[in-house]
């Protein structure tokens, strides 16, 4: 794990975390994880980006921990939320995915640090003390993918289906699911599935963010 930064004065002073995920099982499993930690203090969970920032209004809080697959509003869009109204707060990205794309754009985004959610719970202890203490720390296991897109390097794009390129021209178009459907002659269920897939594949939160990642990479035209 890389780290960089430097450090505050006071590190023998509890942490403060917030622990943002829209899994309750996530946050429960953290939560009670971290309250065993001496040193960390869970202050409060919560389940989207508008829950988080409604907590952050009132609560202090010195390292949350986001997921960047949150639904509607990604933990790339929230941290920049967070670091626009609490400049203080530091942000540690949790992300589930190796995708290149995807995690360049978390790596992208205002974070402090960003680690994949299957680091070791000792790492990750490390890590939230690291980056409460001012450094900026980045998993190993993504330190390859963040190398190359540095340098440059091309790294090989999520591939879309025929049919998924279809529904994707579609959702540019503002179309429905039921317009969808009609127009390709399949069910409203199999369209659905297609979206679900866009979205996983391109990184996406949202259909609006699926047709702008397809405009970027020219799946769009």
């Amino acid at each position: 794990m890389g780290v960089e930064g430097q450090v505050r004065a006071a590190e023998s002073e509890s942490v403060r975390i917030a622990i943002v995920d829209d899994h309750p099982v996530v946050r429960e499993a953290f939560g009670n994880l971290f309250e065993l930690v001496e040193g960390l203090e869970v202050v409060f969970t919560a389940g989207d980006a508008e829950e988080a920032l409604a907590h952050l209004a009132t609560t202090p809080v010195d390292v949350a921990v986001v997921d960047f697959g949150l639904p509607g509003v990604d933990g790339g869009v929230l941290t920049a939320r967070i670091k626009e109204r609490h400049p203080k707060v530091r942000v540690l990205i949790f992300t589930a995915s190796l995708d290149p794309i995807q995690v360049r754009r978390a790596a992208g985004s205002a974070a402090d640090g960003i680690l994949l959610k299957s680091i070791p719970i000792d790492c990750l202890v490390a890590a939230i003390r690291d980056v409460a203490n001012g450094r900026r720390v980045v998993g190993r296991d993504l330190s390859g993918l963040l190398t190359a897109a540095a340098s440059g390097e091309e790294l090989e794009p999520t591939q879309l289906s025929e049919r998924e390129l279809e529904v994707l021209t579609r959702l540019s178009k503002g179309m429905t699911n039921k317009d969808i459907a009609r127009e390709l002659f399949i069910s409203q269920a199999t369209v659905k599935s297609h979206v679900e897939n866009i979205l996983r594949k391109l990184g996406a939160a949202d259909r609006a963010g699926a047709v702008a990642e397809g405009f970027r990479r020219k799946l769009i035209v």
